[in-house]
């Protein structure tokens, strides 16, 4: 477990060495507040207002956007995580002390992800505070979808470093990463051209639908905690097995 910390810590070192990671910060929060006060969600199966037009003392509109921004997020801080290592020849001196492949895997997900909780708490809590003083703000549903979305970030960061992993240039590894994740959301728009059982399954397969039908709602489902769980875990393995290949090659 140390060792996993240990490089955990390095990688969040790393991001904030660069002026990049408060730019994103910076960007990301202030972009998510300005749609969830101003502009509302004008796409998918039911359009909703922004606060000020709703008038509603709720965060589903914040909430509905993550999968969507996180989806270009969560691609753009994992795109050096793997690429990099191997432009500066590090990945080799990684895979060459004694640590197993899947610690260094782990402490990279530690790292992403612990980024990621961050990044929705400076988006989330000061935006609930604000609409706490407007309205009578139910907090456990704020909670709820907090937790929630850092699960889906979480889902997001395994299957990013994963591409990452695949990758061979960080730009790459950003679209490749962005493409995969949007085309999930994008999923869940489209699957009512198939017949009601299959569009059903195909829903339920998707992250953004698991995440709005409960969490972003305040509803608490064990099946939704299973499901991105394995999704963590198979992004987890897949990235593994990917580095550890190169090892043996």
């Amino acid at each position: 477990m140390r060792s996993v910390l240990a490089i955990a810590g390095r990688e969040l070192r790393a991001a904030f060495e660069s002026p990049v990671a408060y730019a994103v910060i910076g960007i990301f929060v202030v972009a998510s507040a300005a749609l969830f006060f101003l502009v509302g969600l004008p796409v998918g199966r039911v359009p909703l207002p922004s606060l000020w037009e709703g008038g509603e003392a709720n965060l589903i509109v914040l909430f509905a956007w993550l999968p969507l921004s996180l989806g270009v997020l969560v691609p753009a801080l994992c795109m050096n995580s793997w690429t990099e290592e191997r432009r500066a020849g590090t990945e080799e001196l990684f895979l060459t002390y004694p640590l197993r492949v899947g610690q260094i895997v782990l402490g990279k997900f530690v790292a992403h992800t612990a980024l990621v909780a961050l990044l929705l708490l400076l988006l989330v809590l000061p935006v609930a505070v604000t609409v706490g003083r407007l309205g009578d703000l139910d907090w456990s549903t704020v909670w709820v979808g907090l937790t929630g979305a850092t699960l889906l970030g979480a889902a997001y960061v395994a299957l990013a470093l994963w591409i990452s992993a695949l990758a061979s240039d960080p730009l790459v590894a950003f679209l490749t990463g962005s493409l995969a994740l949007l085309a999930l959301w994008l999923l869940r728009l489209v699957v009512e051209v198939f017949p009601a059982g299959v569009a059903g399954a195909l829903d339920s397969l998707t992250p953004a639908a698991r995440f709005l039908g409960s969490a972003a709602r305040g509803v608490v489902d064990p099946r939704d905690g299973l499901y991105f769980l394995t999704l963590v875990l198979a992004g987890l393995y897949l990235n593994a097995a990917v580095v550890e290949r190169r090892r043996e090659a």
